[in-house]
């Protein structure tokens, strides 16, 4: 009986830790066919940046979208989903959780920029026949690091990360507008994000970067903010439904989505030249650094048509036969930014076998680009034995800690 009563203390404590891990397990779920499509975006985009011969099999293969488009939207869902659990704790832990990760983000970032930034010196220095496609850093290295550092200098393929840095920045404070006023908030915040993108229309997101002083190096790649942080927030408004919902799945209209179905094949009729529609085809009406309106329709028409798809598996299994591929993509779409980092750095050396003396042929290339593709397994099943590493110590950590709470009482309870 004293036993008992002496490991009660004890026995309370541990279901204590047990309960605060299952809480964090239960934050930590995701929905599986979100990785398995961010999985896709991330393998899209690899195959879309290695280029000939597969880009043009590939780029914009649903019409006037790409899968920048779906892979930023896919983020912004898990923003709201994961971190939106955080708003119930009270204090500052949302906005924490998020600009770390924006930090780490950031970090990322720095890593990708400095590898470019040394291929780009060495190929100067070396007087290679070929150029870097950071040829404003190639004219001016350290002006070039500098201002990429800054995120206003953004070379070929290295527009994504910065635009993740800011967009995850200011994620908190529409995350709270919606969990705190809930139906109102989230129309106050479409409203904002709506304006946002209007303004981009009118060019006020280049006009601001005008601004900066001439030293800074100004390249701001193929995203504006002001225009891409719809896709984004369009995302965080469909994550935090799915949050208040608590996981059940939403409904698909059969009609609507039909429509969907038609918008999306008539456009990618459209983008590949199969029928002519000289007004539409315009580039104002299409362009991607503003995300222009017809560009965003196809998008959205994109999502419902996805989802529709998703909600058929569900019910139905009808990728069933898929599950093997699935279950990679997946691997990836949870090690995405690991992944998408590894696959800049590559693309950045394999610049000397695109063109010139060293070019590899198609075939070659095709081969390579199994090669690069299948490695992209690489960081993300490094990444995961870290993770795991990581845990296993931490966890060995704690019940060190337990077992002696167990063995000296009185130094449990100092």
């Amino acid at each position: 009986m004293i036993g008992i009563m002496a490991g009660w203390p004890y026995s309370s404590h541990l279901r204590k830790l047990e309960a605060i891990q299952a809480r964090k397990q239960d934050l930590m779920k995701r929905d599986i066919s979100l990785d398995v499509l961010r999985g896709i975006m991330l393998v899209v985009m690899a195959a879309d940046h290695f280029g000939e011969p597969i880009f043009n099999h590939m780029y914009e293969i649903a019409g006037y979208v790409s899968a920048a488009e779906g892979f930023v939207f896919l983020s912004g869902m898990l923003v709201a989903m994961v971190y939106g659990r955080y708003h119930a704790t009270g204090s500052q832990v949302l906005e924490q959780r998020i600009w770390h990760r924006a930090g780490v983000i950031y970090l990322y970032h720095l890593v990708v920029l400095l590898a470019v930034f040394v291929f780009t010196v060495a190929t100067k220095l070396s007087g290679a026949y070929w150029q870097s496609f950071a040829t404003e850093m190639q004219a001016e290295p350290v002006r070039g690091l500098l201002s990429g550092m800054s995120l206003v200098y953004q070379p070929p393929m290295l527009d994504v990360l910065p635009l993740y840095v800011i967009l995850m920045l200011a994620a908190p404070f529409g995350l709270r507008l919606m969990m705190q006023y809930r139906s109102i908030g989230v129309a106050m915040f479409l409203t904002g994000s709506f304006g946002f993108w209007l303004a981009a229309q009118y060019g006020w997101g280049r006009d601001f970067l005008g601004l900066l002083p001439d030293a800074i190096m100004v390249r701001v790649g193929a995203f504006d903010f002001m225009a891409w942080q719809l896709v984004f927030g369009l995302g965080m408004v469909l994550g935090y439904w799915r949050l208040s919902s608590k996981g059940e799945q939403p409904r698909v209209n059969l009609w609507l989505w039909a429509l969907c179905a038609g918008v999306v094949v008539y456009l990618y009729l459209l983008r590949h030249g199969q029928v002519q529609q000289a007004w539409l085809s315009q580039y104002p009406h299409i362009a991607r650094d503003n995300m222009a309106w017809l560009r965003l329709i196809n998008f959205l028409a994109l999502v419902y048509f996805v989802a529709g798809l998703v909600s058929l598996h569900r019910l139905y299994g009808v990728f069933k036969l898929l599950t093997i591929p699935g279950r990679w993509l997946a691997f990836l779409g949870r090690n995405s930014l690991q992944v998408f980092a590894y696959h800049l750095i590559v693309l950045y050396c394999y610049i000397p076998f695109r063109w010139g003396a060293w070019a590899l042929t198609d075939n070659q290339k095709w081969f390579v680009l199994v090669v690069f593709l299948a490695s992209l397994s690489l960081p993300a099943w490094w990444y995961e034995r870290w993770q795991k590493r990581k845990k296993e110590q931490k966890a060995s950590k704690e019940s060190g800690g337990f077992r002696l709470c167990s063995t000296h009482p009185t130094e449990a309870l100092i």
